[in-house]
Formats: structure tokens, C-alpha cells, sequence
């Protein structure tokens, strides 16, 4: 006869109310991530689409195989409602590019501690940038560009109202554009040539609401840029750090009628801007983004490395768009 020690009971019993509550919470999290409308504080969860994923399908693994296999049902049909939300990263694409013709933009909230202007240049050079457009910069930001001894210009460019520091334009080369007066809700505003084509690029960084005021109000931001660009002729691009995810109410005050640049290219988080080991930057969050409209697509895309800001850069390129 093979004695039980008395503690493994306990334990066992210990480990399913632990997984249990895991998975009570993080399927509460992904209903409530619906809700944003009604308070902005859910709409924070609905930015974590992903981790939640990760976490529902792990206990319901876990769960089902050792423990209740009823609440392992439930735990797994959150995580479908995840994995369904999460689904264009992977199975949507973008349009054809029409021809060669493509500007390469990076796009990077460059506040932080960490925060290294003559790095952040060397990288955009390495990368082969168009144009770069950093926010929330200095004021000492602008002289040390200018001594970093990269083939970059600086673009003279009018600040947004809602700017939170001076954004700075750096243009490579004989690539033809010129900053215009912002658009509202931008921190800055570009006019580039792309071939035959004018393209309006509107970037901006906001802050992370902390009250239903300044989410309110951000939300107001939002709704007036996208009225602004959606008004436009010529094809447009929005891009910057929105400080929420595709999946959030705010966001769709942004993104009503653009095209977003992370279908087709899978889940790329850019904050925090750190990479762990493992799990890398997927339990992390797509904070900064690239829209569109009109006749143009993206045909690459990618997150660029910590740089010591508090977000990682997003880099993209823009194109003619086939048909």
C-alpha cells in the first residue's frame, strides 16, 4: 500500500483555486475589454489582447488536464474570443504596391531617461530612413542631431497645439518634403512626393489618460485629426504613439475609415521598449501605429530595438498602392 503524504492534497487543492482564479480573471478581462466605452479604465484591458490569450490558453491546458474540465471550456472559449480579435495580424494583407516607388518612415516617441539622440540617428541612418519623425524631444535635442554626422537634414517644422515637446523631422538626401501647418490633433504635419503622388503624413504622441477627463480629451484629439485627414483629396498616414492598441473604443476615433498597417504583418509590441528573454516583445503592447487612406499601401513594416526611449521605433514604408 503506497502512503499519500497529507500535504499533496493541500497543495493540489492550492494550485486549482490558483488556476482557477487565473483564469476567472483573465476571462473577466476579456469581457470587459468590450466595455471600453463606458469607462476608460477598461479600455486599458483591451489593449492586452494578446497576453490575455497567452494566459487563458495556458490554463486551460493546465486546468483541464488536472483539474475541472467544465471551467477549462469556459477559460478556452475566452481565449477564442482573444485569438479571433488577434486573427488580421496574421491572416489579413496588405495591398499591392504599384510600383518601385517608396518612402521609408520611422515614426518614435523619443521621451525617456534612456533616451539617446546621436544613437537614435545612427540607427535611423542604419535603417536607410526617408524621413524620421521623433516626438516629444528637447530642446537640446535639435543641436545634437546636427553634430551626430549622419547624411540628415533637419526639416523646419511648426509644433501642433497638443504637441508635448518639440518634434523634430530628420530628412535624408534629396527626398522632397516640406512640413505644412499641423493638422488638428497632430504634432506635426508632412507633405511628401512619393512618385507622382502627394502624401500627407500627420504624426502625434499623447500621454496615457489617468482620469475620464484626459481620456475624454484624448479621445477629442483623436476624433478631430481623423476628421481632418479622412477630409483630405490626396492619401494620408497617421502614425505616432497613440498609447492604445487596435482593440480599444479610443481607437476607433482615430482609426474610422483608415487602413491599418499591422494587418498581415503579426503581433509587434512597442512598449516597453525592453526585450526579455523568451517571450521577447509578444507580452508587450502595440502602442505605436501606422494608418492610411487613399491610394497608397505598406508594403514592410517592422519595430525597431530599445533605443533607450520609453517606446520602441516603428518603422514602415509607403507606396503606390496596385488597382
Amino acid at each position: 500500500m503506497t502512503l499519500r503524504s497529507p500535504g499533496m492534497g493541500t497543495g493540489r487543492k492550492l494550485t486549482s483555486i490558483l488556476l482557477f482564479l487565473i483564469g476567472t480573471m483573465a476571462s473577466l478581462a476579456t469581457i470587459l475589454g468590450f466595455a471600453g466605452s463606458m469607462w476608460w479604465g477598461w479600455d486599458r484591458i483591451a489593449d492586452w489582447r494578446f497576453p490575455l490569450l497567452v494566459v487563458l490558453v495556458v490554463t486551460s491546458v493546465v486546468y483541464g488536464f488536472g483539474f475541472r474540465r467544465a471551467a477549462s471550456a469556459l477559460f478556452l472559449l475566452a481565449a477564442i474570443v482573444n485569438a479571433v480579435l488577434l486573427a488580421p495580424l496574421w491572416l489579413s494583407t496588405q495591398a499591392t504596391a504599384a510600383s518601385s516607388d517608396r518612402i521609408r518612415i520611422v515614426s518614435l516617441d523619443a521621451s525617456g531617461s534612456g533616451s539617446d539622440a546621436s544613437g537614435i540617428a545612427e540607427w535611423i541612418h542604419s535603417m536607410e530612413a526617408d524621413v524620421a519623425m521623433l516626438y516629444r524631444t528637447n530642446e537640446g535635442w535639435a543641436d545634437t542631431l546636427e553634430t551626430a554626422g549622419v547624411p540628415y537634414r533637419i526639416l523646419p517644422a511648426l509644433a501642433g497645439a497638443d504637441a508635448l515637446g518639440p518634434p523634430i523631422v530628420l530628412v535624408r538626401g534629396d527626398t522632397r518634403v516640406t512640413a505644412v501647418q499641423p493638422l488638428p490633433g497632430s504634432d506635426v504635419t508632412l507633405r511628401l512626393e512619393l512618385g507622382a503622388t502627394q502624401v500627407t503624413v500627420a504624426g502625434l504622441a499623447v500621454l496615457n489618460p489617468g482620469s475620464t477627463l484626459e481620456a475624454d480629451q484624448r479621445i477629442a484629439r483623436f476624433a478631430a485629426l481623423n476628421a481632418a485627414v479622412t477630409e483630405l483629396a490626396d492619401p494620408v498616414v497617421v502614425t505616432g504613439n497613440l498609447e492604445t492598441s487596435r482593440w480599444s473604443h479610443a481607437f476607433d476615433s482615430i482609426a474610422d475609415g483608415l487602413n491599418n498597417s499591422e494587418d498581415g504583418f503579426g503581433y509587434a509590441a512597442t512598449w516597453p521598449r525592453l526585450d526579455p528573454p523568451i517571450v521577447g516583445t509578444y507580452m508587450g503592447l502595440p502602442l505605436d501605429h501606422a494608418l492610411y487612406g487613399g491610394t497608397i499601401t505598406v508594403p514592410a513594416r517592422r519595430i525597431g530595438p530599445d533605443l533607450g526611449s520609453a517606446h520602441r521605433p516603428l518603422l514602415f514604408e509607403v507606396s503606390p498602392a496596385a488597382g
